[in-house]
């Protein structure tokens, strides 16, 4: 996920229809392409924005470990599956049938181990961030 300040180019007159995004929001995309041949979710981890109408979001009913939820749901050998049941196929993209996502069920580890889980792999991320920092100079 990507914040734009500047924002997207939208007409004023087309902002009303925007959707209000927030921390913890998942959103659904869905172009396809050689790693997410169903479209992908994307969890916000940004900061609230404005996203267009045309993507399908999830707000969650309960507090959860975004840091564990991110790389969760943006993992396609896990989402595969469920995409391919919950998915149709739009003019443009993927549509996401959320009535049929919703009725799905996932093992996840407990909460404790979303936390080491969500932390190791933030760690991971930073470091390798780090290094690609490093290789620019």
């Amino acid at each position: 996920m990507i914040y734009k300040q500047e924002g997207n180019g939208a007409s004023k007159e087309s902002l009303d229809s925007y959707k209000v995004l927030r921390i913890g929001d998942v959103a659904f995309e869905g172009h396809k392409n050689n790693h997410f041949l169903f479209g992908r979710f994307v969890l916000n981890d940004l900061g609230n924005g404005i996203m267009s109408p045309r993507f399908t979001t999830l707000r969650p009913i309960e507090k959860y470990n975004i840091s564990y939820w991110k790389y969760f749901i943006h993992y396609e050998p896990i989402m595969r599956n469920s995409l391919v049941r919950s998915t149709k196929l739009g003019t443009m993209m993927n549509e996401l049938v959320v009535s049929e996502f919703l009725n799905q069920s996932f093992l996840i580890p407990s909460s404790k181990e979303q936390n080491k889980i969500g932390s190791l792999l933030s760690n991971i991320d930073n470091l390798i961030t780090l290094h690609q920092c490093k290789d620019d100079f």
